[in-house]
């Protein structure tokens, strides 16, 4: 028996022999991995605090209704919804060597920015609106669109048919009495066109953002890929071949999606006129969003190819099926972007 006191007595000195080592090493650690690790914390705790601040003004809290959360700012991108939080830990930015654990699904833009901000960008939750919502709703963004074209920098104007086989910078055209075709395969960082007649995209370009305004039909064709697009049609509206986009597609007539076209979410497109509209999703295309017909129909050669929702139909996805931010509902945010 006392043998088995004497082992542990001994087992027990020597564990807080070892544990007094171990406290004296980290005590000894240096000061400039104090530092870091104090200020990695800090900036964790910020990156928290900015996306606090954007959740609480989705959710329909007034900004500084929660003291020590940043103020937020909000506006409209296109039919999307956008708000951003200053990433300031106790007054100062967070130093751009400094890598953050920004949460998942996040892009890292550049930006001019002299404050560096976390942006989420969102839409409205998916419900069964009434023609006469649809119909006011898609009558002001309208009307926002054509303003946002014509308010572009370096917006000008030219007559006649138009059309452009090299585009390199951005650009923001009214093509007045004429048609006009895009057919190019470099990359344009934006282009606005504000058009009279009708429009035609081929070639193999790519654009960042594309955004159409035109009162007659509006093709989309070729190997064409777009990251925001914007289309009005005050006819009908095709979009065939290897068109890949992201966006939102209005038309007063028919809106078609063939062949190999792509739409990637959040994707909305709008048949709606004075009379019955038709959206048709057919030949292996894919669309992943919301299609709406109110007061009409929307036709699907193959459920599967829609991740969403159709309106009139059914709902498909529901964590795809997601409206433009102007619709009153619960805001859902898709995607974070981190302004550095």
């Amino acid at each position: 028996m006392e043998c088995k006191r004497g082992f542990v007595l001994g087992f027990v000195l020597v564990l807080i022999l070892s544990l007094t080592i171990l406290f004296g090493c980290l005590l000894r650690v240096p000061g400039s991995v104090l530092r870091y690790t104090n200020r990695y914390a800090r900036e964790v705790q910020t990156v928290y605090d900015a996306e606090s601040a954007i959740i609480a003004n989705l959710s329909g809290f007034p900004d500084g209704f929660f003291a020590g959360l940043p103020p937020v700012s909000a506006e409209a991108v296109g039919p999307w919804g956008r708000i951003c939080a200053p990433l300031q830990a106790g007054g100062h930015s967070i130093p751009e060597n400094i890598q953050h654990p920004l949460p998942a699904n996040t892009l890292h833009p550049a930006s001019s920015n002299t404050v560096p901000t976390l942006c989420a960008y969102y839409g409205s939750r998916y419900s069964r609106l009434r023609f006469d919502d649809w119909y006011t709703a898609m009558a002001q963004y309208r009307a926002n669109l054509r303003e946002s074209i014509t308010m572009a920098n370096g917006f000008h104007a030219m007559s006649g048919n138009r059309r452009i086989f090299q585009l390199d910078s951005a650009i923001a055209l009214h093509v007045s009495d004429g048609d006009l075709t895009l057919d190019f395969d470099t990359h344009a960082p934006s282009a606005a066109f504000l058009v009279d007649g009708s429009v035609s995209v081929k070639g193999r370009a790519s654009f960042d953002t594309l955004r159409i305004y035109a009162e007659g039909e509006v093709t989309l064709g070729g190997e064409v890929s777009v990251e925001h697009l914007e289309v009005y049609s005050g006819a009908s509206l095709e979009v065939r071949s290897s068109f890949a986009f992201s966006g939102l597609l209005y038309a007063r007539d028919i809106v078609t999606i063939r062949d190999r076209a792509r739409a990637g979410f959040p994707s909305v497109a709008v048949s709606l006129g004075s009379g019955g509209g038709r959206v048709a999703l057919m030949n292996h295309a894919a669309f992943s969003g919301v299609l709406a017909a109110p007061g009409g129909i929307v036709e699907l050669d193959d459920p599967d190819s829609l991740f969403g929702a159709a309106y009139p139909g059914a709902v498909h996805d529901s964590a795809h099926a997601l409206l433009p931010a102007f619709f009153e509902g619960e805001g859902v945010v898709f995607r974070r972007a981190a302004r550095l």
